[in-house]
């Protein structure tokens, strides 16, 4: 979690998705812990688990329904 280009919230809420989306309680509680601590409140924070819960349903669905990415990203360089 070193600093770099992208800040250390971001960091942190991505672990938080991750730690979510894994089901790993001491990851959720170390995390949430976290991003309270920068400054997260309990509205984002409400909101944070509602975009991972979106994206984990959306995953599964797109996934199931076997549906082909009609959009890809450019190359990295």
């Amino acid at each position: 979690m070193k600093p770099g280009t992208v800040d250390l919230m971001t960091k942190e809420i991505i672990a938080l998705a991750v730690s979510a989306t894994n089901g790993c309680r001491y990851c959720i509680n170390s995390h949430t812990a976290a991003v309270q601590k920068l400054g997260l409140d309990n509205e984002q924070y409400g909101e944070v688990l509602a975009v991972i819960g979106l994206y984990n349903q959306m995953n599964k669905l797109a996934d199931s329904l076997q549906i082909e990415p009609d959009i890809v990203p450019n190359e990295f360089e």
